[in-house]
């Protein structure tokens, strides 16, 4: 069929006929131009402001929600070592007995990895830095971490108590010696004269038999040994065992300040020397008892 330009205006004219007479039939009837028609077309950045009939349906779908779904949000559940900022605390608030005080401003995986079963808590000033394997040791512990402001560390310290309710007041020393060539027998004639009364526990031979042992005694108990980072880990597995290493007398000071529960002290004479192990467990026994 040639193309011819009336055939076109008459296939126009039916098509409008058309239209008009349905939207007639509706009440309102659409207003063509005259002249020659054409069909505009979207450019593809225009197509894309408008949404598809799936993204319709969806949004709609969601808009049906109540508010408090559509506001929900997922929350992360928080870890055991959670900081937790406390700016003041009351001047009669003590430690508890699974608290334990870092007044340190860098706490290193050394600090945190050997602690007694008993504590649940590490208190640390507020600026401290802290190692991310110390976070993973007290995540394994479950342990948890709180952050105090100074003048909360030294109230807390002002209240510590002097002494534990229960332990025995006598000025014995239990004295034990694995994985070591020293023997402590050498300074019990200073201790004697100091008011102390050694007693050498004898017939270990792993630290597995020394913890039972202390386990049962309400003394102060020594622990003369090389191995100290094993002796540490092994003894402390006890809850009724509060054992740290010592290396001088007055760290040993500062060490019963921090953890005023302390009944076992772990030293290694080849590196302090006789006379220096001497004045540690010395020390460690006047913190003790008096």
């Amino acid at each position: 069929m040639a193309f011819n330009p009336s055939n076109v205006q008459n296939i126009e004219r039916l098509v409008r006929s058309v239209v008009n007479e349905v939207w007639r039939n509706r009440g309102t009837v659409p207003k063509f131009a005259e002249g020659k028609t054409f069909e505009k077309r979207l450019e593809p950045s225009q197509t894309a402001r408008f949404p598809s009939a799936v993204s319709l349906r969806d949004s709609s779908a969601v808009s049906s929600k109540p508010a408090s779904e559509q506001n929900s949000v997922s929350k992360t559940p928080k870890t055991i070592s959670e900081t937790v900022l406390e700016t003041a605390v009351p001047q009669n608030k003590r430690l508890k007995s699974e608290d334990l005080l870092l007044d340190k401003q860098v706490v290193t995986l050394r600090d945190v990895e050997h602690l007694p079963k008993i504590v649940r808590r590490l208190i640390v000033p507020q600026t401290a830095l802290l190692t991310p394997s110390v976070r993973d040791a007290l995540d394994e512990q479950n342990i948890r971490l709180a952050r105090y402001s100074r003048e909360s560390i030294e109230s807390l310290k002002t209240n510590m108590p002097q002494e534990n309710s229960g332990r025995l007041r006598a000025g014995s020393l239990e004295i034990y010696a694995l994985f070591t060539q020293f023997h402590p027998e050498t300074l019990f004639s200073s201790w004697s004269k100091a008011g102390w009364s050694p007693n050498l526990r004898s017939g270990f031979v792993c630290f597995d038999g020394v913890r039972e042992s202390i386990a049962k005694n309400q003394t102060l108990s020594v622990l003369f040994t090389s191995k100290v980072d094993e002796a540490l880990c092994r003894l402390n597995r006890n809850e009724k065992i509060f054992a740290v290493s010592a290396s001088s007398p007055h760290r040993m000071s500062d060490q019963w300040k921090t953890f005023p529960l302390i009944n076992t002290i772990i030293v290694e004479p080849s590196q302090s020397g006789i006379y220096l192990t001497g004045q540690i467990v010395q020390r460690a026994a006047e913190l003790f008892y008096l």
